[in-house]
């Protein structure tokens, strides 16, 4: 594999933190979310097994029946950038993207609208692998601050805080087989990774060692809540015990991944991630743990900021790129087709 032009790949990796984040460039590298902050900072360690729990009053249940209020979203892709991308688990027709500017729903008839009635920062958007009315994120609120570990029970309806106030995680990722495990990384108000076993209420930092760069985006494994995934701009690190310790994915230090998607066949983990790849960039799968790659599709459009595997039907997959153009495979990846 030849060595990417160190300068053509700053540029690029500018070029991606700028439409992620379409704040000015001097605040982005320091203060914005996405990929920006995360590929400009340096990493930092932090002290091992230091705790960081933070927590306040639990939620009160909410109401089974969900009534959630829809706005017509016009031209949603207008001065706005992605940060995160989840599908209906009961209908893959249906798929919600977080953004700069509030929630959307991609509704069955193709229609694009607005959920609720806050329009904040979603940063770290993750959908419940079991409970399709409930989401977590963080971010900023549209008057300033962060809103730290939120939670919906109703489709982003309503949200409220579980823990971490004053923080903000920018990337976060839940165990699909142990709803209560959460791995996040938050770009201000703590430092470092931290895990949570008991639903996003307490949290812990484990000693990380070994991870070579700071994470943009985190991935747990389909069968362990100890398996886990971070794509940083160093390369693709994969911890089993936790996050305790990292090791880096052979082959991906000089490819990077920018998003990553996982799914369960059989006993093995099939992945699926965007390779900035300076010959091919586009997505790829891997069907043994990130050794090896098959390129799927390159005619991206641009730097795909997000993935996701249907939970129900693993042929369907959906992706979002720098300009805001979402798109479908219903083969498993091998053809896409673009959504209006």
């Amino acid at each position: 594999m030849s060595q990417p032009d160190t300068n053509k790949q700053s540029m690029k990796w500018i070029g991606i933190a700028m439409v992620v984040c379409a704040i000015p460039l001097a605040v982005s590298l320091f203060l914005s979310g996405g990929l920006a902050f995360l590929f400009s900072r340096s990493n930092q360690q932090p002290p091992s097994n230091q705790s960081s729990s933070q927590s306040t009053p639990q939620l009160q249940s909410q109401p089974t029946a969900v009534n959630v209020s829809l706005e017509k979203a016009v031209n949603w892709q207008t001065n706005n950038h992605v940060h995160g991308l989840a599908i209906n688990r009961d209908n893959p027709t249906v798929i919600y993207v977080a953004t700069h500017n509030g929630l959307l729903q991609r509704s069955e008839t193709g229609e694009w609208f607005w959920i609720g009635k806050q329009r904040a920062d979603y940063m770290g958007f993750t959908a419940d692998p079991i409970n399709s009315n409930r989401f977590y994120a963080s971010g900023h609120p549209h008057t300033g601050g962060n809103l730290g570990f939120i939670k919906s029970e109703n489709q982003g309806q309503d949200w409220k805080q579980i823990s971490m106030p004053g923080v903000d995680f920018h990337a976060l990722a839940i165990s699909p087989s142990n709803s209560n495990v959460f791995y996040g990384w938050p770009a201000s108000g703590a430092q470092g990774l931290h895990t949570s076993t008991d639903g996003g209420k307490t949290w812990t930092k484990p000693p990380m060692n070994g991870l070579g760069g700071v994470p943009f985006e985190f991935v747990v494994g389909p069968q362990n809540p100890d398996h886990v995934f971070a794509a940083t701009r160093a390369g693709m690190y994969e911890s089993m015990n936790g996050g305790n310790d990292w090791t880096l994915v052979p082959n991906t230090q000089e490819a990077p991944f920018v998003s990553l998607a996982l799914l369960k066949d059989g006993n093995s983990t099939v992945m699926y991630g965007y390779r900035y790849l300076k010959s091919a960039p586009g997505v790829y799968r891997s069907n043994d743990g990130g050794k090896t790659w098959e390129k799927l599709w390159t005619e991206t459009g641009g730097v795909v900021v997000k993935l996701a595997i249907a939970p129900k039907n693993p042929q369907i997959l959906y992706a979002v790129n720098e300009n805001n153009a979402v798109f479908q495979s219903q083969d498993g990846g091998k053809t896409w087709k673009e959504l209006t």
